[in-house]
């Protein structure tokens, strides 16, 4: 029986998710196609026994594909919610923290990050360097820092009102220990879900930029890119598109029910006693 502070829909998106991951690191023994190899007698052939999701305009196995560029996305949205999470959480802890003359100054650039939605935001970092999976990695992720910065500072300064710390502070311990020690392992609950859904969000950001081009080059397979294939077939093979299409949106989905069944299992207003 599922614990009442546990969603039965979070513990499934999760079984979900894992059968997802699975199967992209098992993807060499459940295909036997190449996904880069290109046949031009097999050209966007309907779903069938021996090609599963059909084949796109080169011949290629749409399943195989999928399944590789699995691997792309999920480690493009990992990667740039960690390259987010890692300074936003030192800034926002150190501004919530310490406050004063620097407090200011990383809220004020926080606002000015805010104001630009995070898509326009990473597609601007993106231009500034050049398309590329690790371009887009890093333009997502610096674009998801404000978020962070904004939680954690928040959640500091309510952490930082508390008896405990004042009790810390009396007794003489050092700003470091009093970080590390007391108020980090009090907000990080809300880090660890902002993170899990952040994955989600990341993949949407990094999908959406390989679908405008300036993320995995050809033949590189990665859903965006995949979609973007397929864009032109919609009539003739709608496969080719909604293949991708389908797994991201399942993928999105798991993982975001993930993220609210820990925010519930760990909210400690939502446990129930």
């Amino acid at each position: 029986m599922i614990p009442d502070r546990y969603s039965a829909a979070g513990v499934i998106s999760l079984l979900v998710l894992v059968i997802i991951v699975l199967s992209t690191l098992l993807a060499p023994w459940l295909t036997p196609y190449d996904p880069l190899a290109m046949d031009y007698e097999s050209q966007l052939l309907a779903p069938s026994r021996s090609h599963l999701l059909g084949t796109d305009l080169f011949g290629r196995d749409v399943l195989t594909r999928v399944l590789y560029g699995a691997r792309t996305s999920l480690s493009v949205g990992v990667l740039a919610a960690l390259l987010a999470a890692l300074p936003g959480l030192l800034l926002g802890l150190l501004s919530g923290y310490y406050g004063g003359l620097f407090d200011q100054l990383v809220m004020r650039l926080t606002d000015v990050a805010l104001a630009f939605p995070s898509l326009i935001l990473s597609l601007g970092i993106v231009a500034i360097l050049e398309p590329g999976l690790v371009n887009v990695t890093i333009a997502v992720g610096v674009a998801g820092i404000p978020g962070y910065v904004r939680l954690v500072r928040g959640n500091v300064l309510t952490v930082k009102e508390a008896l405990y710390i004042e009790a810390a502070q009396a007794i003489g311990c050092r700003h470091r220990r009093i970080i590390l020690r007391h108020i980090l392992p009090n907000i990080a609950a809300s880090v660890l879900v902002l993170v899990t859904m952040d994955v989600a969000w990341a993949i949407l950001r990094a999908t959406s930029l390989s679908f405008l081009g300036l993320g995995a080059q050809p033949p590189t397979p990665e859903w965006g890119a995949m979609i973007d294939d397929g864009r032109e077939f919609l009539r003739r093979a709608p496969w080719v598109s909604l293949a991708p299409s389908a797994v991201m949106m399942v993928t999105v989905l798991c993982i975001n029910l993930v993220g609210d069944a820990l925010r519930d299992a760990l909210d400690p207003h939502t446990i129930s006693h």
